[in-house]
């Protein structure tokens, strides 16, 4: 991606500052978006992300450190580098921000030279190290882990979601994966939406990759986001086959040793853990745990969902 196509996100309620870094940034290339505040930030990081953040940390209301916070909370900025700004010298502050989640810190007043290295440098790192998955550009298995282990150490009631197809290799094999990927985007899409509507805000969607992916919930809001995901897909996966394979319910194709076979329409599956019944304490007991029931859900009929109800 050329520097004419990245977009920043200058946040800083000072008029004078957001002036005169704007004005140097553009020269550069850069597409500059401002806000003039933390809340006006959040809603421009959510609604048109950027490909890195200026915040300063020194805001009424809504400071840097909370909107930092929330932006690493979020699927859509969990990756995005975030570089604040800073008239204080003062290295508890500066570590606080760090702790927070910010990848770097200039310190006001800053020199435009040194802004510009720092921020040439972090978009080639962020380019480099990119963990989004490139078919959906959700954030991939860094990301996961990293917000997994944060919402595990808080104690906070958690859902964890992890949500893959069944018949899917059939498909593939009929169709081709061309088309399968538009499946996966189809349900990247219904899981990020759902979510978003039905979830809380900080809520978190990733994919694992493949046809496999995780929403981070709450209790609550785990059942109303998997009943909804599931009646979008049946809905939707149908639009993927054929008029005769629709109305016959399966494919009628012959294997690779050339017996016949019937496989069943593409169906989604759902197995939830929560903190409900039972300390979580790292992902890789989450990951077990809703391994073991995916294959409970996987043989049950069409697309399900299940909760892990199990005490120990």
């Amino acid at each position: 991606m050329s520097l004419e196509k990245r977009k920043i996100l200058l946040i800083d309620d000072d008029p004078l500052i957001r002036r005169i870094v704007t004005k140097t940034l553009t020269a550069e290339g850069y597409q500059v978006q401002e806000a003039g505040s933390g809340a006006e930030g959040l809603f421009l990081a959510q609604s048109q992300p950027p490909d890195l953040i200026l915040l300063d940390l020194m805001m009424p209301g809504m400071d840097g450190f909370q909107v930092c916070a929330q932006l690493r909370q979020s699927s859509l900025t969990a990756n995005v580098p975030i570089l604040m700004l800073t008239a204080l010298d003062q290295t508890e502050a500066k570590v606080r921000g760090l702790k927070t989640g910010a990848d770097d810190y200039v310190t006001k007043p800053f020199n435009l030279d040194e802004l510009q290295a720092r921020i040439a440098i972090h978009l080639r790192r962020s380019e480099r190290d990119l963990d989004a998955n490139p078919l959906t550009t959700l954030p991939g298995n860094v990301a996961i882990e990293r917000m997994l282990r944060q919402r595990l150490a808080t104690s906070q009631p958690l859902a964890v979601m992890y949500i893959d197809l069944a018949n899917f290799k059939e498909y593939n094999d009929e169709y081709g994966w061309l088309k399968g990927d538009e499946i996966i985007k189809m349900l990247a899409r219904q899981i990020t939406d759902t979510a978003r509507r039905e979830g809380n805000a900080d809520d978190f969607v990733g994919h694992i990759g493949g046809d496999d992916f995780i929403v981070l919930t709450t209790p609550p809001r785990a059942e109303p986001i998997a009943q909804i995901v599931i009646t979008r897909f049946d809905i939707e996966i149908l639009l993927f086959y054929p008029e005769e394979v629709r109305s016959r319910g399966y494919i009628e194709s012959i294997d690779r040793r050339g017996k016949p076979f019937r496989a069943p329409i593409v169906t989604v599956s759902i197995a939830i853990v929560t903190n409900e019944q039972i300390k979580l304490h790292h992902p890789g007991q989450v990951s077990a745990r809703a391994a073991e029931l995916k294959k409970y859900v996987k043989s049950l009929p069409g697309s399900q969902y299940a909760f892990d109800r199990r005490r120990k």
